[in-house]
């Protein structure tokens, strides 16, 4: 698992007072973002290598609202990791209490950022990535 932590914002909570739904996935977007940089890979080595990385499936389920200083710990866990797509599970929970805040899935394709059409990931990018996993399940 991999974890990052974050503080709810006043601009993203509604007038429910509670962080808006919309922000989850924004979260998990966060989180992804932080697992690349633990492999030693940034977006932009990979969209400077013409690599964009969309999501073609995204799942949220809200458990228990998240409001405004709220310290949130977003786990992510790469469930399925190919040269061709990989699948995150996400648990968002809040670091005060330990209240489970949402749990999600995304799936995202590496995609020849020009042709917007899937590639496989060469080793420069997919070796780190499957290294790093390994490590990590070793250690838990």
């Amino acid at each position: 698992m991999f974890t990052t932590s974050l503080q709810v914002r006043f601009y993203e909570t509604d007038m429910m007072e509670v962080a808006h739904h919309t922000n989850h996935l924004r979260w998990f977007e966060l989180g992804r973002v932080e697992f690349f940089r633990a492999c030693g890979i940034t977006l932009w080595d990979m969209m400077n290598d013409g690599i964009v990385f969309p999501i073609t499936k995204v799942a949220c389920e809200y458990k228990e609202p998240a409001r405004f200083d709220d310290v949130l710990t977003v786990e992510v866990m790469p469930t399925k990791v190919t040269r061709a797509q990989c699948v995150f599970t996400y648990r968002i929970v809040r670091e005060a209490d330990g209240a489970l805040i949402a749990t999600g899935e995304t799936q995202n394709v590496f995609t020849d950022k020009a042709t917007g059409k899937v590639i496989r990931l060469s080793d420069t990018y997919y070796e780190p990535i499957s290294r790093t996993i390994k490590e990590r399940k070793s250690h838990e």
